[in-house]
């Protein structure tokens, strides 16, 4: 088997060509930086922890902080307790109740007077394995 010989010869590509690469390698790249910044938050998220330990611990702002938090956990109690209640109220009123109607079958009669076709045609076009529709307005 014969070695395949690569030829790279950059003269020979349009401008053209050039711009569309240049474009579509710019966009990719945007792309995986999009799909990276979650590693850098995560990496600016560490650094904060120092900064928070200067601020915060150091300088005994952390009862502060932790009356924050508590009053940060009574209001999502709250809002847990408004929305459970609402939930029960909607399931006792709404949950066990079946509002919908199924749809009668079509009769023949039915389908003749929509395509305007009698209804012993209908029954014969029902029991053909194979039809053919000529449209003709």
């Amino acid at each position: 088997m014969p070695d395949i010989e690569i030829r790279d010869n950059p003269k020979l590509k349009s401008i053209s060509r050039n711009i569309t690469e240049l474009t579509f390698t710019g966009f990719v790249w945007g792309i995986w930086m999009y799909l990276l910044l979650p590693i850098v938050n995560v990496l600016l998220w560490i650094v904060g922890l120092k900064f928070i330990d200067t601020s915060v611990i150091d300088q005994v702002g952390y009862k502060e902080l932790l009356g924050l938090i508590g009053k940060m956990g009574w209001i999502v109690l709250i809002v847990f307790i408004v929305f459970r209640l609402w939930g029960f109220y909607n399931y006792n009123k709404f949950g066990k109740k079946s509002r919908r109607k199924n749809a009668q079958p079509v009769t023949t009669e039915q389908l003749g007077k929509h395509f305007q076709v009698p209804s012993d045609a209908i029954k014969a076009l029902q029991l053909q394995k194979e039809i053919s529709w000529h449209y003709k307005k």
